[in-house]
């Protein structure tokens, strides 16, 4: 029987200097991490259509457009107050730059009831997600209410039952514009 730890010769290979071993692997990543296809992210998600843009939620990569009359509970929105998180799915404005599959969007958050603004946001820095089918997706968003005019427990608690209409509206590097509306009632304290 032949004791391997003690006559390493036998069952190990020559080590190889190791600059040879460095320049070795540093050609194998550039083989396994170039894209041979040619392929960038601009041409995954390009710019055609007239831009439109759908209001929805979901979790991951998954997307549900909200039907209209959905109920709707309120979460803390990251520009002060309360209000309904909100995922976007959007064609016809930039998702992707270059080899980046994203894209920076100027994205207006309004909220009205019966045709009054009662609260409207607008967050010069989305990034908009370029999806394997071409469109883009906008999440991390929450239209919200005026954190000035509902800002008490009772004023939130007041919009229990309240239609009110969401208003997403993204404008892409280039100026594309594309909005959505969807009608949701609000629950609150259920």
């Amino acid at each position: 029987m032949i004791n391997m730890f003690r006559n390493r010769s036998r069952v190990c290979p020559t080590k190889l200097p190791r600059p040879t071993v460095f320049l070795t692997a540093i050609a194998c990543l550039l083989v396994a991490c170039t894209d041979k296809s040619g392929v960038t992210a601009e041409d995954l998600c390009p710019v055609s259509g007239e831009p439109s843009l759908t209001i929805g939620y979901g979790v991951g990569d998954q997307f549900t457009p909200y039907e209209e009359g959905a109920e709707v509970g309120l979460e803390s929105a990251p520009q002060g107050g309360w209000g309904v998180g909100v995922r976007a799915l959007t064609t016809g404005i930039s998702s992707s730059v270059a080899d980046t599959p994203h894209a920076t969007s100027a994205v207006l958050l309004d909220t009205y009831i019966d045709g009054e603004l009662v609260g409207s946001f607008l967050n010069e820095t989305v990034e908009v997600y370029c999806q394997d089918d071409g469109s883009g997706l906008i999440w991390g968003v929450v239209v919200g209410f005026d954190p000035e005019t509902y800002d008490t427990n009772e004023d939130l608690l007041g919009l229990d039952g309240q239609d009110v209409q969401l208003l997403v509206e993204a404008t892409d590097s280039e100026g594309r514009v594309a909005t959505g509306t969807v009608d949701v009632l609000i629950t609150v304290g259920r």
